[in-house]
């Protein structure tokens, strides 16, 4: 981080964390009518001082924190009646919301004209599940009753190129992930990458209608018409062309990926993308990526690793972010 973006995060932070603010911003919410030794401003620093400093597992880690920061002596019950209070979560929640918002910058891109370089943001959409104590699941229900009857879901929007999360929810595992995708307004001029479990052909439409682009991993049991089919050489496949994807397996090669301009009908208007195959040797079954990124810009090779960046949201590594990491990629 050079000079000029540390100076611009320092300024962030004194106006995501200015006293004023968060202890309008507690009364707002209701949280806090008077404002004694435990105004929402200093929770709010400390909150956020302890979870960046050390793992916090119960709330007395929280209540030595805030102690140990500003030199009180608060007692533990007392600490505990403030965070217990119902509207402390809708304080919580706008405090992480600022900070989500408010604390981002553009900390990668790529150069004008190459690859990627025209997009505003590279948006990453998952979600993560977690197993949590069996007497919550009348109200986290978990997808896998007889394992884990009670889990949530941690569903994260993630924009690559400022190396930060951008939406966080937390709901029941139950919960469809598809609900949580970006409106699709907001992708103007951007991707998104996402895992097959949010392939919704309504939804690319209208994500393509408004001048987005996405490169999604595609579910196997899809059965598109074809209308082109190149190997990776280039070489036009003619013998693929206009039948459905499901009666041509046998025939796909699997020494080179395919290309293939395929097509739907989405509420009666015709849907045309791009379906590239590939064969895993190790699994020894094809994998299936949807996009409508252009081909003369986007090759085979470089739409597929390019999709290695949705692993991001899921396993975060101390390099990930560098701007070679993400150049090489798009080569």
């Amino acid at each position: 981080m050079d000079h000029r973006q540390l100076s611009m995060v320092a300024d962030k932070f004194q106006w995501v964390f200015s006293e004023p603010l968060l202890n309008t911003c507690g009364k707002d919410v209701q949280f806090c009518r008077r404002q004694r030794v435990i105004t929402p401003f200093r929770l709010a620093l400390a909150l956020t001082a302890t979870c960046a400093s050390q793992r916090v597992e119960t709330i007395a880690d929280f209540h030595c924190g805030f102690n140990a920061l500003f030199g009180t002596t608060v007692t533990y019950k007392a600490f505990y009646n403030q965070v217990a209070k119902p509207h402390f979560a809708d304080f919580a929640r706008t405090m992480a919301a600022r900070l989500i918002s408010d604390m981002t910058l553009k900390v990668l891109g790529f150069e004008k004209g190459r690859a990627f370089g025209e997009f505003r943001h590279i948006v990453i959409q998952d979600g993560s599940s977690f197993a949590i104590h069996d007497g919550l699941r009348e109200v986290f229900p978990g997808r896998f009753k007889a394992i884990k009857p009670a889990a949530v879901e941690l569903h994260t929007t993630m924009d690559l190129l400022c190396d930060a999360p951008t939406t966080v929810v937390l709901t029941p595992d139950t919960t469809s992930e598809q609900a949580f995708l970006p409106e699709p307004p907001s992708l103007r001029d951007s991707v998104l990458l996402a895992d097959r479990g949010y392939v919704d052909l309504r939804y690319l439409r209208r994500v393509q209608d408004e001048g987005g682009f996405f490169l999604i991993r595609a579910k196997a049991g899809m059965n598109p018409q074809v209308l082109e089919a190149f190997r990776e050489d280039g070489k036009r496949l003619r013998s693929l062309r206009h039948t459905s994807l499901q009666t041509l397996h046998a025939q796909l090669p699997k020494r080179q990926r395919v290309d293939r301009m395929v097509q739907w009908h989405v509420d009666g208007v015709p849907l045309c993308l791009r379906l590239i195959l590939s064969w895993n040797r190790r699994t020894k079954s094809f994998g299936y990526f949807l996009t409508n990124l252009p081909s003369k810009q986007y090759p085979l090779e470089g739409i597929c690793r390019a999709y290695k960046w949705r692993w991001y949201v899921e396993i975060p590594q101390p390099h990930y972010g560098s701007r070679e990491s993400l150049s090489l990629a798009a080569a």
